[in-house]
């Protein structure tokens, strides 16, 4: 990352006083922070908002999701991963790794990367969240951590894309939290976000989450071949996508609506 640029001669013919040693160096300031941002891709302003707590919006909802929450309907939240949520997530994963390693991305031998420490990838994620790459969720239930939405990566320029991935808890299971959890990140994302086109791949022997994305009504795109490593080993992938414009154009309809719909 340049320190400073370089100085250039004005080239419109007119004549500008030099600026004062104070002037020159909060000139100079402003220039490294604007040169800065635009280099990462963060540009002058922030992408979105963050961080950011989502709840079912229940104007649009219908008797199953929008009904009090209570016994046979919990209170679902989707809000930020935080540093104070380490103690919650290493007893669930530690609980539930039988059940998830199988579906769990792994890092292929000889590309030099290692796995991060809980804070430190917390802090990295922050980052990127405020340079508008990234979105890591964490999936509340009645107050208690049930697992994770994760938005990763999300690209800008032409494409305005990002890719979703998820994971939740046993107890949680099979109750349609994570269904309503993703259709309110797909909202987002392709709402205030301002996202065109959103991913899901899943494996194509994972039944419940093959049903989550058909569920939705997400668009099945076909097979990926060795699209990510899994438990180990490269392993393929259903494509799902959503565009903006199938949510939000003439006959679109949002994915919580879809829900209420059944």
């Amino acid at each position: 990352m340049p320190a400073s640029a370089p100085q250039q001669e004005p080239r419109d013919g007119v004549e500008r006083q030099a600026p004062s040693p104070g002037a020159r160096g909060s000139l100079g300031r402003g220039l490294r922070r604007t040169v800065a941002g635009l280099l990462l891709g963060a540009g002058s302003s922030e992408r979105f908002a963050w961080p950011v707590r989502l709840v079912p919006e229940p104007a649009r909802e219908g008797p199953t999701l929008g009904a009090p929450a209570g016994p046979d309907r919990p209170s679902v939240v989707v809000r930020e991963l935080r540093a104070d949520d380490e103690e919650d997530w290493r007893a669930l994963r530690l609980a539930e790794n039988d059940r998830l390693a199988p579906w769990e991305a792994t890092l292929p031998v000889g590309g030099g990367e290692t796995l991060s420490a809980f804070p430190d990838f917390v802090r990295r994620q922050k980052r990127r969240a405020r340079l508008g790459e990234a979105m890591p969720f964490v999936v509340e239930v009645d107050g208690a951590f049930a697992g994770q939405v994760a938005v990763d990566p999300i690209t800008w320029g032409a494409t305005r894309s990002a890719q979703v991935g998820y994971w939740i808890g046993g107890a949680w299971q099979g109750r349609g939290i994570m269904r309503l959890s993703v259709a309110m990140v797909l909202d987002h994302l392709l709402g205030p976000v301002g996202l065109h086109r959103v991913e899901i791949n899943v494996r194509p022997d994972n039944e419940r989450s093959l049903a989550l994305c058909r569920g939705l009504g997400l668009r099945e795109e076909g097979l990926r071949r060795g699209y990510m490593h899994i438990n180990g080993a490269w392993a393929d992938h259903v494509s799902f996508a959503a565009l903006a414009e199938e949510v939000h154009g003439p006959d679109g309809v949002g994915f919580q609506q879809r829900l209420a719909r059944g």
